[in-house]
């Protein structure tokens, strides 16, 4: 997920970029350091976004992706059985 225009990223592009990560306003505000009216005007094209903003949205499209990575890795060690089992008797 990366902008056409770093310098100004489009209000249709910050739409996809909240979708891609499911975020709402007031989640995508907190996540890039800006307030949710902000945000908003950002979403309405009544204030452009700029460089900065851009960067921390890539950014936390980056740190999703990679945990989204992680889970994934977790999940198939945990079902190709990579996992030991410990027998104790029991007596």
């Amino acid at each position: 997920m990366f902008f056409f225009d770093l310098d100004n990223p489009k209000p249709l592009e910050i739409k996809n970029w909240m979708e891609k990560n499911n975020f709402t306003l007031f989640s995508a505000s907190q996540k890039i350091g800006v307030s949710k009216r902000q945000f908003s005007r950002f979403l309405s094209g009544e204030t452009s976004a700029k460089r900065v903003h851009a960067l921390a949205m890539q950014m936390v499209w980056l740190i999703q992706e990679n945990k989204k990575e992680m889970d994934e890795d977790s999940n198939k060690k945990y079902i190709k059985g990579s996992h030991r089992k410990i027998k104790i008797p029991i007596k």
